[in-house]
């Protein structure tokens, strides 16, 4: 009979998440990245863009329903909008950028031109309005 092998100790023992580390365990740089010679891209339209959606990360999760037809229509001009050379990186930024159009027309009409001031996140009542 052969004796197992001694079990091997971590050199992330003693480590904390949150605290420096004293030097023990080198970690690998990552490599720096290589950048592909690009094609002339077509030149982008000019977007509003607000100061929320120009950082990454700070975008938050907003939903709705629509008719499965709406829903085909609204990818179906995504795809569109693409092959034509649009620079919408994902359905997100296509959604967004019509929604942003939307608001920018009611601030003319209701607000007269000025911006909608922020409304919290939960100032809306969840679920169908009770008719």
């Amino acid at each position: 009979m052969s004796k197992r092998p001694e079990r091997r100790r971590s050199q992330l023992g003693g480590l904390s998440p949150v605290a420096p580390t004293s030097g023990r365990i080198e970690m690998a740089q990552p490599a720096p990245e290589r950048t592909a010679p690009t094609a002339a891209a077509p030149a982008a339209p000019k977007r509003t863009v607000t100061a929320a959606s120009s950082k990454p990360g700070t975008r938050t999760k907003m939903g709705y329903y629509a008719a499965p037809e709406d829903s085909e229509r609204i990818r179906a001009a995504f795809i569109a909008a693409r092959n034509a050379g649009r620079p919408y990186r994902s359905l997100s930024d296509f959604q967004l950028e019509a929604i942003l159009d939307k608001v920018v027309q009611l601030e003319a009409e209701l607000h007269g031109g000025l911006p909608f001031e922020g409304a919290p996140a939960h100032s809306l009542s969840p679920g169908r309005p009770i008719e």
